[in-house]
């Protein structure tokens, strides 16, 4: 019971870390459109914010549904693409057959930052951020790829040990504390992978468990328990 307490306050301290500046960011850029009367905007933007935080309060679950995840990253992207005056495209190509599993929520939106502050940001106009899914060998694969500038594989190595890796922009939360999430949840073989090519672009894949979205499942994992393969296979049936 104690272990499990202490996950459970390991996972909110990292999920507390999440967004002051994107938000203060974005807030700002909602002034100057109203400032500008470029109401339709601005009228936009409030939107997909409103969209935004519906989901990262979830009723304080930690535990929602890939699709719920998905739309978060969605909600979050098309905010950035105003942000940055549409210079970069972004594709979600995920089988709609994982909506309704459980993830640990904000995973791709630092992933996705990552993508913008690293990999495509002092792209003039041609950066592609891709977002796909599915599942294999009993787990969900969820993958973010950008065609920006890529890093060495020494550098790919750090992505996911160096949590001093500060962003230059945006929130501050690395895929330190997204792997660190995943894990928690769902355990040690569990998290992130990072492939890259300087000049070739980045692949950041998330893999975690394919776990059924049930009440009954996603208050077992926020008690802290993590499913073992067989449970898991049992809940597959």
């Amino acid at each position: 019971l104690e272990q499990n307490e202490r996950r459970k306050s390991e996972l909110d301290a990292l999920q507390s870390q999440i967004n002051p500046h994107f938000l203060y960011n974005t807030l700002e850029s909602i002034t100057w459109m109203v400032e500008g009367e470029r109401n339709d905007e601005a009228v936009f933007m409030i939107s997909q914010l409103a969209k935004l935080f519906r989901i990262s309060l979830s009723k304080g679950r930690t535990v929602i549904s890939v699709k719920d995840e998905l739309q978060h990253a969605q909600s979050y992207m098309n905010i950035q693409k105003v942000r940055y005056k549409n210079s970069f495209s972004i594709i979600f190509d995920v089988e709609p057959s994982l909506y309704s599993y459980c993830t640990v929520k904000l995973i791709l939106q630092p992933i996705l930052e990552n993508a913008i502050n690293y990999g495509i940001s002092s792209m003039d106009d041609c950066g592609e951020i891709k977002v796909t899914g599915e599942k294999k060998d009993g787990n969900i694969i969820l993958s973010v790829t950008d065609n920006g500038i890529g890093m060495s594989e020494e550098e790919a190595s750090l992505v996911l040990t160096d949590s001093n890796r500060i962003h230059k922009h945006g929130s501050g939360v690395g895929l330190v504390n997204v792997n660190s999430r995943i894990q928690i949840l769902f355990g040690k073989e569990y998290g992130l992978s990072v492939e890259s090519e300087p000049d070739e672009g980045t692949t950041v894949s998330i893999c975690i468990p394919a776990v059924p979205y049930t009440e009954e499942n996603r208050k077992i994992l926020e008690k802290g328990h993590i499913f073992s393969r067989e449970e898991m296979i049992d809940k597959e049936i």
